[in-house]
């Protein structure tokens, strides 16, 4: 399902301009496949560097399966758009964990001497961090499609596109 709308001025911190959402629905069972190939179909069409387009795809990758893992559904990819460009994605669920979520993206990121030493809690969203160069957050929200309160993880899209 696709749902497009036009947030109320001072969502998401922008007070006075106005932006156009597209949101998906996706399905528990092929998520994260489904997220990808609509994250990929939509910026593919901004000729964005390949190697950041690959980049970013992992970022929505992770989020929509820490979103199933940890998260009740229904989950939703959605990209903001602002003068016609995507500025942010958003990957949205239905659970309250803004607060673990957002400690996970902001504590300091440890150099460990082997993969092994790396803790298992929290290592997607320290991917995250690193991938969108921090450019990303939590914070509660509404489900486009059933308008209940839930979580959005999201990340800022870069600005420079690559031109050939």
């Amino acid at each position: 399902m696709l749902i497009e709308r036009v947030p109320d001025p001072g969502e998401y911190g922008r007070p006075h301009n106005r932006f156009r959402m597209t949101a998906w629905c996706l399905p528990p069972g092929n998520a994260a496949r489904r997220a990808r190939e609509l994250f990929r179909d939509q910026l593919a069409k901004l000729i964005l560097d390949p190697d950041v387009l690959d980049e970013l795809e992992i970022v929505v990758s992770e989020l929509v399966t820490n979103a199933i893992r940890y998260a009740p559904g229904p989950y939703e990819l959605r990209l903001l758009h602002d003068h016609g460009l995507p500025v942010r994605a958003e990957v949205v669920d239905a659970g309250a964990g803004t607060t673990l979520i957002e400690h996970l993206l902001y504590r300091p990121l440890p150099v460990p001497e082997h993969l092994d030493d790396l803790e298992l809690g929290g290592r997607g969203l320290r991917i995250v961090a690193e991938l969108t160069h921090r450019r990303c957050g939590t914070q509660w929200t509404r489900l486009c499609g059933t308008g209940q309160l839930g979580t959005v993880v999201w990340f800022d899209l870069p600005t420079q596109r690559h031109r050939p």
